[in-house]
């Protein structure tokens, strides 16, 4: 692969994907990588997990992870410095952005609650909600490396929850997740769609190299696992050089799971393309 794979000319984005995106929450990149680029990164993961090679079903049924994987392993590092993806989230939103960690590589992780990616997760509760002094504007980037088709592979939101929730909304959420951890329980996990009556629902049916950008506040679910392949899936996060990035970062740094330090390559390059999250470059 070359030093930024699957980065033709950078996208422009609209101003009315850009208003869509403040209204709603995601943003949704088609083709970040060919499907023989997704194939490779699939291959990269088999490898790194210490599983085989070949016809990606050779993984099929079962669930592995990988908390940080882009971040600890120097042949995920070109996905951080993707000049399309890099390119896009900077129109959405802003140009001072900021690599804010929060990676993982994941193989078939099931169909998943509802919930939220932020630090402070309860609508309206915690220093993510308050934006009197700076803007919320941190970021996840899912990127799909399986088909819809023979997967499952999904992402499943629900618009504006980022901005908005009601009282009656949340009782829908409480009682659904009580509903899944209970299928949960009795192996009917995947049984159960993704249903959600008190506010609009969007299901992303995606394609190998589909990359979807959302905020880190907006309520979603990992999509119900189907068909013959595993679904693949990488994830990383972006944000403004600001204190919400920071306490996202550290929120998710107090968690055993993700590296503490980078690896000093890594800082050194993020430093090198202004993508290190506090780091004053040398203008002179």
């Amino acid at each position: 692969m070359s030093d930024h794979p699957g980065s033709p000319a950078p996208d422009s984005v609209s101003a009315d994907a850009r208003a869509a995106f403040e209204r709603d929450g995601f943003h949704f990149l088609r083709t970040l990588f060919s499907p023989n680029e997704a194939a490779e990164w699939r291959e990269r993961i088999n490898a790194i997990l210490e599983l085989p090679t070949g016809h990606a079903a050779a993984v099929a049924g079962a669930t592995h992870t990988l908390a940080d994987g882009i971040t600890t392993n120097s042949e995920f590092w070109p996905i951080i410095f993707n000049e399309r993806l890099l390119s896009t989230v900077r129109a959405l939103i802003g140009d001072e952005i900021r690599y804010t960690q929060h990676s993982d590589l994941h193989i078939n992780l099931p169909g998943g609650r509802w919930h939220r990616d932020n630090a402070c997760r309860e609508f309206g509760v915690g220093a993510d909600w308050d934006e009197r002094v700076q803007p919320y504007r941190v970021v996840r980037i899912a990127i799909y490396l399986s088909n819809f088709s023979d997967s499952g592979s999904s992402l499943v939101v629900l618009p504006g929850t980022h901005r908005r929730e009601t009282r009656l909304g949340r009782r829908e959420y409480v009682l659904w997740n009580k509903t899944r951890t209970f299928m949960r329980k009795y192996g009917h996990n995947e049984k159960l769609p993704h249903w959600f009556i008190t506010n609009p629902r969007r299901v992303i049916r995606t394609q190998p190299g589909d990359c979807i950008i959302f905020d880190q506040r907006l309520t979603h679910a990992g999509g119900v696992l189907g068909g013959p392949n595993p679904k693949y899936a990488m994830y990383l996060s972006y944000g403004l050089d600001n204190t919400h990035s920071q306490n996202h970062r550290a929120f998710f740094l107090n968690r055993p799971t993700y590296s503490r330090e980078l690896p000093p390559k890594l800082e050194a390059k993020l430093a090198a393309h202004n993508l290190l999250l506090g780091h004053k470059p040398n203008t002179e």
